[in-house]
């Protein structure tokens, strides 16, 4: 297969799918769902703050969420389960520097501890390096966040460092580690 030229835009492979889920496009349905999601206060402890991927939930219920090519920035994507296709949570992957990219993931409480999170961020490593051309990603956790921290190590992410009073919402702080991966070091298998 020919690798289009550096900055040429192509059409993506979405959705992307692992064993169990598929990450796909949001559609105008899966608001509600999400929006519950989002709403509950196990999620809020470790994902503070306004949820990128409800605003795309928004957008496609609003009917203004399109195709992208590998020159868009961000990527929302609902994490549905392939077995009763309900949708279970929520990533995303968004470009924060030259061929970096940040990763984040959240799950419905009921989807916890089954292997989902390390299936998704397994598929955006490999989506960030194939597709995306991202040389690196990282991924922010919350030091509190130990289920959220074997994902990432699970899915071959290394501990690079603490940010103190890294996020800030409605008066609290939190601490934060950073992950990362680089595309040198190999891809999770």
């Amino acid at each position: 297969m020919t690798r289009p030229r550096r900055g040429a835009a192509r059409e993506l492979e979405l959705p992307l799918r692992t064993g169990r889920l598929l990450l796909r496009e949001f559609e105008p349905a899966d608001l509600p769902a999400l929006s519950r999601i989002v709403g509950d206060a196990r999620v809020r402890e470790h994902a503070p703050g306004e949820s990128r991927a409800l605003a795309a939930a928004r957008s496609a219920s609003a009917g203004t969420g399109r195709r992208r090519s590998t020159t868009a920035r961000h990527f929302e994507l609902a994490i549905v389960s392939k077995r009763g296709a309900k949708l279970i949570g929520a990533c995303d992957i968004a470009f924060v520097g030259p061929r970096t990219a940040d990763i984040g993931y959240l799950l419905a409480p009921r989807h916890w501890g089954y292997g989902y999170g390390t299936e998704v961020a397994r598929a955006l490593v490999e989506f960030g390096f194939e597709q995306l051309g991202a040389r690196r990603l990282t991924a922010i956790v919350a030091v509190d966040n130990e289920r959220s921290r074997r994902v990432l190590a699970n899915a071959g992410f290394q501990w690079e460092g603490l940010m103190r009073r890294h996020v800030r919402v409605a008066g609290r702080s939190w601490d934060c580690h950073l992950y990362v991966i680089e595309r040198d070091r190999g891809t999770p298998g």
